[in-house]
């Protein structure tokens, strides 16, 4: 019997981060984790914050960590600095889950703060270590069964900034990271493939992965994360949107990828989806599919289980951007049709969209769009 598929929702680092100022969707913990539950979601990736809640270069502890802003056009996160206690949230949040019979999906996006502990993440076994201690720090608290699986770097390797400036030098941002690959990066990152072994030692019980984000494809679709070594993989999570890897959509509503610099430039992506998205749907859906069956293909490969816990329509959207337009209707839109296809190609765990979260709140208030999207996942069909 196969095991079940389960709905997933991703809520990052927001969980943590947005519950001060004028961005505090998620300051009452009970009503979110409620609503989670009300809308029908098996899993929640989050970060757990590894880097913070573990033993930093110099063996310090800290119970308080301050986080930094995050850019201005940036849709996730605080845009004000905030002092978090990471270690105390993350078991209170983990709690809260299995009083509700929800899982997490861990991940890290390396979240900067003031002191730069991301940065001294650089060795694999710097990775695994503060891997193998958050999820001690889990365990002590008898908390193992609520985790659904861990992804040691959110969309590998970009993400870590320490990794990343070992493997490719300086980078500006995450999203300047371009392919291909030279072969000496490709071994290098590979050699990372040693950190999921560790947790996997000490963490039998754990899935393990590290997630992907598609990048610079040109057809027939391909992309150098497709080369990488899964060898200690349990599962693979690549994250897909029309918007990386369908190269018709990315050319008429001339996506860039730079959403956190270039407002205007996201602007004019969403006044294009506008005018674009309902004349050439067809179109646009049959690249989204072509590229699930390239994935479908590589996953059947390498004999792994597909997730997708972050994806489908645009990767970044400011409903403010064009106006009398929220754009929810064909973010939602390409969601339904995406959760079928993803349905159809026997994806294990599904996402509605990356913009499943409280502070999405024109998406997140439909609640009813929310349960039946689950509940065709957690069906099957």
């Amino acid at each position: 019997m196969s095991a079940p598929v389960r709905s997933v929702t991703m809520w990052d680092y927001s969980w943590l981060l947005r519950r001060f100022g004028d961005e505090a969707e998620y300051a009452d913990g009970e009503r979110v984790l409620d609503e989670l539950a009300e809308r029908g979601y098996d899993v929640v990736r989050i970060d757990a914050f590894p880097h913070w809640i573990a033993a930093d270069s110099s063996g310090r502890r800290p119970d308080e960590i301050t986080a930094l802003p995050q850019p201005p056009g940036f849709m996730w996160g605080n845009h004000s600095a905030v002092t978090v206690r990471p270690r105390e949230a993350l078991i209170e949040f983990l709690a809260g889950l299995r009083r509700r019979g929800i899982q997490a999906g861990l991940s890290t996006w390396f979240t900067p703060d003031s002191t730069g502990r991301a940065a001294q993440v650089v060795t694999p076994a710097d990775l695994s270590r503060i891997w193998l201690e958050t999820l001690g720090v889990i365990q002590g608290a008898g908390l193992s069964d609520v985790v659904a699986y861990v992804d040691l770097c959110n969309e590998w390797p970009a993400w870590a900034p320490g990794i990343a400036k070992h493997l490719f030098g300086e980078i500006q941002s995450v999203f300047a990271l371009n392919e291909p690959f030279t072969q000496e990066q490709i071994r290098l990152i590979d050699s990372y493939q040693e950190s999921l072994i560790a947790v996997k030692r000490q963490f039998p019980g754990i899935p393990v992965t590290f997630s992907y984000y598609l990048r610079g494809v040109t057809p027939p679709l391909s992309t150098d994360v497709m080369r990488l070594s899964t060898a200690a993989f349990d599962l693979a999570e690549p994250h897909l949107w029309l918007a990386a890897g369908c190269p018709r959509f990315v050319a008429r509503t001339e996506w860039t990828g730079d959403f956190e610099n270039d407002v205007r430039g996201l602007a004019e992506h969403q006044n294009l989806v506008q005018r674009y998205y309902p004349a050439e749907r067809d179109i646009f859906l049959a690249e989204l599919e072509a590229l699930l069956d390239v994935w479908q293909d590589w996953a059947a490969d390498r004999g792994l289980p597909l997730w997708t816990t972050e994806g489908w329509a645009s990767v970044g959207w400011s409903p403010e951007l064009v106006p009398g337009w929220s754009g929810w209707d064909y973010v939602k839109d390409v969601a339904e049709h995406a959760v079928g296809m993803a349905l159809e190609r026997g994806w294990q765990g599904i996402c509605t969209s990356n913009f499943s979260q409280p502070h999405h709140a024109g998406m997140w208030a439909d609640a009813g769009w929310h349960r039946a999207q689950t509940a065709r996942i957690r069906g099957g069909g």
